[in-house]
């Protein structure tokens, strides 16, 4: 949902949307630092952003969906469909904390993350000897990692390797181009190694950002229908892996969100 405001009087941004939204500063803060409010199409998250008369202001909100959906389970690990909206563990009501409410356990650990506006499979060990013994194949790359992303401008390749430091460590990024159009392009992604956002950072190194991406993505909005994505359209669509317990490879899919689909559709990106 996108609300629209035109400014009459020299104001704050907090204090603007403060007013507008009659709320408390602080949940106006809390807004702005989400980086979900666009001034005069350009995204802003400096409260004490200064506007003047005739500004435009919009904010994009979303309903949140906190809902864990369980795609696998056996008596050693448990993989979710995470929404989102919440953070991957380590923090009241992310992931794992909800987890370890609903399955009545604590020793529940997230064996990686993913991005908090990051959608998609992420998997749980349901004690610590079994989160190291995960780690373990994590570390050793034995872990096939698949992603689908929408991004700003038309590839014009069909497949690209992104061989490109991060943070000092190697990081490796496979594209594949499922398809293209109207100044976008939709990615399937297989990266090797697992940096801190290493997906949304290679991708705008090449002129690709992600859609939604609040970070690395576009600062000026030329696409009113962009304006209205609340989150980096990015998804961690499948996990292949061998299991050292049950000795065997499991596949675990994530199905497509249904705001990852909607932005696809209006973009036809099919």
């Amino acid at each position: 949902m996108l609300k629209r405001y035109t400014v009459n009087s020299p104001k704050t941004l907090k204090d603007f949307i403060a007013e507008s939204l009659k709320i408390s500063k602080n949940q106006a803060k809390d807004i702005i630092d989400s980086r979900n409010v666009i001034v005069n199409n350009k995204r802003v998250w400096i409260a004490s952003h200064n506007l003047k008369p005739g500004d435009v202001v919009e904010i994009v909100q979303s309903e949140p969906k906190n809902d864990l959906k369980i795609l696998y389970e056996d008596e050693y690990i448990i993989a979710i469909d995470k929404p989102p909206t919440i953070v991957s563990d380590k923090e009241s009501s992310s992931a794992e904390d909800m987890l370890r409410k609903k399955l009545k356990n604590d020793r529940i650990k997230a064996i990686h993350r993913l991005d908090k506006e990051t959608s998609g499979v992420l998997l749980f060990a349901k004690d610590y000897k079994i989160f190291e013994k995960f780690k373990e194949i994590w570390e050793d790359k034995n872990v096939l990692k698949i992603y689908l992303a929408i991004s700003h401008n038309e590839a014009n390749f069909k497949d690209f390797t992104i061989n490109q430091d991060i943070d000092g460590k190697q990081a490796i990024t496979h594209l594949k181009v499922l398809s293209k159009g109207n100044g976008f392009t939709y990615f399937q992604v297989r990266i090797e190694t697992g940096r801190k956002h290493q997906i949304r950072k290679h991708l705008a190194s090449i002129r690709h950002p992600i859609v939604g991406d609040k970070v690395y993505g576009i600062k000026k909005f030329e696409n009113n229908l962009v304006k209205r994505v609340t989150r980096q359209m990015l998804h961690s669509y499948k996990l292949t892996l061998p299991h050292p317990y049950l000795n065997k490879k499991i596949e675990i899919t994530a199905p497509i969100p249904s705001d990852f689909k909607n932005v696809l559709n209006y973009l036809n990106e099919r």
